[in-house]
This record gives structure tokens, C-alpha cells and sequence, in this order.
């Protein structure tokens, strides 16, 4: 798992760091990756998996509309304006927030009964983990090789085709 765990990691910052891949090449990737993750974490089967990819892609979808009107409403406030304009911006920003903070209890809601409480935790688990893993990779000094604390692997597991 810790083998997993390394490689997809690897992988996220093939893809943060690499130039010639676009923004929407990369959040595409990563967020295949995740979820190919996951399904394989979570052992979903193949319908499951179905209902898993479309939720999860529509949910990051209207997160990502949703940062970039954040983004645009704190551009607009920048802007001199007087005070009377500045509220109605601000509470249209407020209404953003709300929106896309409630896309967090949507998430929750349409998963756990697809997933069952078991696996529902597992995944707010290893959603977690995997967050605060690249969060660490993202914040690591220049020259800091390996933010992940190593754990000796253990031996390989053979297998045998008859």
C-alpha cells in the first residue's frame, strides 16, 4: 500500500510540475487518478465504480465553477468602489461560499449510501490522507527530497499462474 501510495504521489508531481501540460490536462488527470484510486481502495464494482466516477466528476466540476466565481468576486471587490457596492459584493461572495461549502455535504450525502458506512469511512479516510500527503509535497522546501516518513516495504508478494 505504502508502494501505492509512493507512485501516485509521484505522479501528482509529474503532473504539478510538469510545463507542458495544461491546467485542465493536469486537474484531469490527477482527478482520474484519484478516482481509479479510490475505486481500487474501496473495492467498488464495476457499477458502483460507474456511479462513483459520475458523482465525483460532476462534483468537482461545479467546485471548479464555483472557485473560479470566488475568484472573479474578490477580483470584482478589488476594484475602488464605494462602500453600498462593496456590501452587495461582498454578500454575493458570502452566497458563493455557502455554495460551494455545500457541495462538501453533498458530496456526503450522495456517497454514503452508494458506498455503506464501512466504506464511506474508509474513503473520508484516504480522501484525508491523501489530501494532507499532497499538501506536504506542495509546502516542502526546495531541496527536502521526501516529505513521507519511510516505512521499511515489506517483501514482494509472488505470484504464480498455473
Amino acid at each position: 500500500m505504502v508502494v501505492n501510495w509512493i507512485s501516485f504521489l509521484f505522479l501528482v508531481l509529474m503532473f504539478i510540475q510538469s510545463p507542458t501540460l495544461f491546467a485542465a490536462e493536469k486537474r484531469n488527470k490527477v482527478e482520474e487518478f484519484f478516482i481509479w484510486k479510490m475505486s481500487d481502495e474501496l473495492k467498488l464494482t464495476a457499477s458502483e465504480e460507474q456511479q462513483f466516477t459520475a458523482l465525483l466528476k460532476d462534483l468537482n466540476k461545479k467546485k471548479q465553477t464555483l472557485n473560479q466565481d470566488l475568484q472573479a468576486a474578490v477580483e470584482q471587490m478589488s476594484a475602488e468602489l464605494p462602500d453600498k457596492k462593496k456590501e452587495q459584493h461582498l454578500k454575493k461572495y458570502r452566497d458563493l461560499l455557502k455554495s460551494y461549502n455545500h457541495l462538501s455535504e453533498t458530496e456526503y450525502d450522495k456517497l454514503k449510501p452508494l458506498l455503506g458506512p464501512t466504506r464511506m469511512v474508509q474513503y473520508l479516510k484516504e480522501k484525508q490522507n491523501l489530501t494532507n500527503r499532497i499538501k506536504a509535497l506542495l509546502s516542502q522546501p526546495e531541496g527536502q527530497t521526501n516529505p513521507i516518513p519511510k516505512k521499511p516495504l515489506p517483501p514482494p508478494k509472488l505470484i504464480e499462474e498455473k
